[in-house]
């Protein structure tokens, strides 16, 4: 049985790190970057990738960003609310979202 269940959990793992590879190409493929603004000069837009890792080899990109998804570290924001962070900008509504659910699913248990 542990056997079994330690199976089920590397195939877990792996899976999980293929869709975060797959989604993490399917980033860097796409056009454009988080600075897209156009009053950046040249000079700008070379501080800000080098602030943010964006020079490095993609190899490097993507460990860093799949230990940063197992610490919870989301980045920071660009669109939405400049500057603030993404984990904060989920876990606003999800303790909403949570007490929404459970409320459902006590109503769903009575009825």
């Amino acid at each position: 049985m542990f056997k079994y269940i330690t199976k089920r959990v590397v195939i877990s793992f792996l899976t999980l790190l293929a869709i975060l590879l797959v989604l993490f190409l399917m980033l860097e493929l796409m056009p454009g970057s988080p600075f897209n603004d156009e009053k950046l000069t040249a000079s700008q837009l070379a501080l800000l990738n080098e602030k943010y890792g964006l020079n490095d080899p993609v190899i490097i990109r993507f460990f860093h960003y799949v230990l940063n998804m197992f610490k919870g570290d989301f980045g920071v924001s660009y669109v939405i609310n400049k500057n603030k962070y993404v984990s904060t900008l989920i876990s606003d509504p999800l303790s909403l979202s949570i007490r929404i659910g459970a409320m459902a699913m006590v109503v769903g248990s009575i009825l």
